[in-house]
């Protein structure tokens, strides 16, 4: 018997969360009209291969119809276990229920993903296919008439707008909870990257004290690795994270690192994983300082130690710079990435945020982690960064005899039917030295000053805009949506002059510095035996952090021990 879906949209309001959810109707094609297949194709318009897309399909009824051989979606948030974490219960609400359909809540459409090839049943009349494969492709829209007595085969081909492997760039989401218990998952997962042309995939196990196996991998390090031409997926790790301190994330460790006894001393984790040449970064540097999962009160304390060499800081549609800003002003090369958090916090699309890292030579994950530490990357929503300082790309190193005016030049390239850059900024230390806007409808924006440096500086520039392609009303509450949602920013490019002081020395990174001693001595007072109770009651919740209080208790003295040494860290600063 052959039998056909299609899928309806209602709207409904749980847990305070405005979402989509999803029916599914079956019928039997013989008690009723008979729908008609379409057999689609999906291939590159240079190459004539197949590729994988994501795909969307409004049939003549009205209806969003899935394939019957569309690949799985979903991920691991653990999001029924309790201790799962408010944003991660808020991911429940996100409809996954065959495996198979995606509602998209940018579109207010329900789309899949195709391997290339794709049946559906569709019923007799006019249809509309959109294709897409991530920000470098243009989306394909066809219409097609469905007819009533045979067959339809249909040929989509995906064209770039730009080709960024070519320069060297490749993408990555540093963000991913998907869940690997063995190998045989990794064809079906790297064809779902590759539909959304995510070179580097890194798959996330997150853990919490009593549990380390959420989006569990088969394996760490090398023996992690999975790679389909120029498309990675690597196994990291986000853990620890508490919503006291904030959730980490470590890229390109050998083996997993978890220790429970000592888990709210971050430091004891990164200097293992540093050990093994790993890269170690915190993450949602998106949320605002004292929203429950804001990242500050870690730094404050892991800082000192020199094992940070990441933050998170484009997610959900919005930006966090302001953190990271702070850290550069204290003379850190810290490198800026984004990623998707998916499936958590109602995210549904992989590199949906995401960041561009330049590579010398064929693409390996040993060398892509080189990118990254090197710090040549910019993070996008879309747009396609470009900058040069006196010719160098982003994240060079530069030395100036003297001071001297520097030549500053860049653009901003996107796609105007998906994206509405309304200018873009150049900034120095933290602060705007030139806007440029979009004028006559241009699809980029471009620019070319000089600067004079007198004092150790960096130099960086970052795009502001809207996504035209996306319903800012439709989407999970956790997005932002009155906030710029087409977004890029590049990593800094330094300038520092023989014999003078570094950007650490400035007057910046002293009022930076006294904000984290001030942070330090406030978690000193939270930390006072008087508060445990109160303290150990919110760190046991198993909707926030589900740390026992024994491990409060045990770890207390280290901790504390971990703010002096902060602290006389800071307080150098001041001198």
């Amino acid at each position: 018997m052959n039998v056909a879906r299609y899928l309806t949209v209602r709207g409904v309001l749980r847990a305070g969360l405005l979402c989509i959810a999803v029916t599914t109707t079956s019928y039997a094609s013989e008690a009723q009209e008979p729908t008609h297949n379409l057999r689609l194709s999906i291939r590159d318009a240079v190459s004539g291969k197949p590729v994988s897309a994501r795909l969307e399909i409004r049939a003549a009824d009205g209806n969003y119809y899935v394939a019957d051989d569309a690949l799985a979606v979903g991920g691991d948030c653990r999001m029924s276990k309790p201790g799962a974490g408010l944003l991660d219960d808020a991911a429940s609400v996100q409809p996954f229920s065959d495996k198979t359909r995606i509602a998209n809540p940018y579109t207010n459409s329900f789309q899949f993903y195709s391997s290339g090839t794709s049946s559906i049943h569709l019923p007799p009349g006019p249809a509309t296919i959109k294709a897409f494969k991530g920000p470098e492709f243009k989306v394909n829209v066809t219409n097609v008439d469905i007819p009533a007595d045979h067959t339809t085969e249909l040929e989509i081909e995906l064209s770039r707008w730009i080709n960024m492997t070519k320069k060297g760039w490749y993408s990555a989401d540093d963000h991913l909870h998907i869940a690997r218990p063995s190998p045989a998952q990794n064809p079906e997962v790297s064809k779902m990257m590759q539909a959304e042309d995510v070179h580097v995939a890194n798959l996330l196990q997150m853990g919490k004290v009593g549990d380390f196996a959420i989006a569990e991998q088969y394996a760490h390090g090398p023996k992690s690795y999975y790679q389909e031409g120029n498309y990675i997926l690597a196994a990291g790790q986000e853990n620890p994270r508490t919503h006291f301190l904030g959730h980490t994330i470590t890229l390109g460790a050998k083996k997993t690192h978890y220790n429970s006894d000592k888990y709210l001393i971050y430091r004891l984790i990164w200097a293992e994983t540093a050990k093994e040449g790993a890269l170690n970064g915190f993450a949602h540097a998106i949320f605002p300082y004292g929203s429950f999962i804001a990242p500050h009160d870690g730094l404050a304390v892991v800082l000192p130690h020199n094992l940070l060499h990441f933050i998170e800081v484009l997610q959900f549609d919005r930006s966090g710079y302001d953190v990271w800003y702070d850290l550069l002003a204290l003379g850190l090369r810290i490198t800026p990435t984004a990623g998707t958090d998916y499936p958590c916090g109602g995210q549904v699309l992989p590199g949906h945020e995401r960041f561009y890292t330049k590579i010398e030579g064929p693409l390996t994950y040993a060398k892509w982690l080189d990118g990254v530490r090197a710090g040549r990357t910019f993070v996008t929503t879309g747009p396609i960064v470009e900058f040069l300082v006196n010719g160098h790309d982003i994240g060079s190193d530069l030395m100036l005899d003297s001071g001297a005016n520097v030549a500053l030049s860049g653009s901003v390239v996107f796609d105007p039917t998906r994206d509405d850059v309304g200018f873009i900024e150049v900034i120095k230390n933290g602060n705007v030295i030139e806007r440029v806007s979009r004028v006559q409808g241009s699809s980029k924006i471009e620019f070319s000053i000089t600067q004079q440096v007198d004092e150790a500086s960096w130099f960086a520039i970052r795009a502001y805009g809207v996504r035209i392609d996306e319903l800012p009303f439709a989407k999970p509450l956790i997005f932002g949506t009155f906030e710029p949602t087409s977004l890029a920013h590049s990593a800094p490019t330094y300038v520092s002059i023989h014999n003078r002081p570094g950007i650490d020395r400035g007057a910046r990174a002293k009022e930076v510095a006294g904000s984290f001693i001030a942070r330090l001595n406030d978690i000193e007072r939270v930390l006072a035996e008087d508060n445990l109770d109160y303290l150990a009651a919110k760190l046991e919740n198993p909707t926030i952090d589900a740390v026992p209080k024994e491990i409060l208790i045990k770890n207390r003295p280290t901790l504390l021990k971990e703010i002096e040494v902060a602290k006389d860290y800071f307080n150098a600063l001041l001198d």
